[in-house]
């Protein structure tokens, strides 16, 4: 919102903003931000902004996105093998049709621990579509409205860390009331509901890779 300022008598009226010579040349401008109706909610983890009284405040949403149907976050496995689950942050009333989880930062990222991770059968990409999209899911242990087309991508040598494989399967139980398990096409699953997801994490089979943050990218119906 502009604002009326004086400066040395004079007035001046619905002044947006103010540039101000910098000390050993150029303008610095300041504007005026009392507009801002952003929160720290608003904006991702990371990014900074200028609240309307004008303190630089960090955001603290790390998730959403730009579409209501678009949900993207984070998790971070433990550091044994075993089930555990996390809550996706979407509130509506659809269900996924879509899912990517991947090592979160890339799963080909150069010098981090999963690159340098020589545990086979470890996953890092995980990919879903639902298998008719028009159906919505019951989350039981069988039927087509239940199923997903998965692949997955994963280490396949205890010898060098750039070895990878990947498989697939066109009829995957990924909407279920049953925990994810250790297997490729069934390492994540929702569970129950539209907003749990179910992973697995492994230490000798196939599973994610534990002590590693993923993210997950997943559209919805609506």
């Amino acid at each position: 919102m502009a604002q009326n300022i004086t400066i040395m008598g004079a007035t001046y009226t619905d002044v947006p903003a103010v540039e101000l010579p910098k000390t050993g040349g150029g303008v610095a401008r300041f504007t005026d931000v009392t507009d801002t109706t952003a929160t720290a909610q608003d904006v991702l983890t990371g990014k900074y902004f200028f609240n309307s009284a004008g303190v630089l405040t960090q955001g603290t949403n790390s998730g959403g996105g730009g579409a209501s149907n678009f949900v993207t976050g984070t998790f971070t496995t433990g550091s044994s093998a075993g089930v555990a689950t996390t809550s996706i942050s979407y509130s509506g009333s659809g269900y996924p049709i879509m899912a990517y989880v991947v090592v979160d930062g890339g799963a080909y990222e150069a010098g981090t621990d999963w690159y340098s991770s020589m545990q086979r059968y470890a996953i890092g990409v995980w990919g879903m579509s639902k298998s008719v999209f028009d159906t919505a899911p019951s989350y039981a242990t069988s039927g087509s409205q239940n199923q997903g087309v998965t692949f997955w991508i994963f280490k396949n040598s205890t010898s060098s860390s750039t070895s990878y494989s990947r498989s697939s399967a066109m009829n995957t139980n990924t909407f279920t009331s049953s925990n994810a398990t250790n297997a490729g096409a069934t390492c994540i699953r929702f569970k129950g509901n539209n907003h749990t997801l179910s992973y697995y994490t492994n230490t000798s089979s196939y599973g994610l890779l534990p002590n590693t943050t993923y993210r997950y990218f997943i559209v919805y119906s609506e």
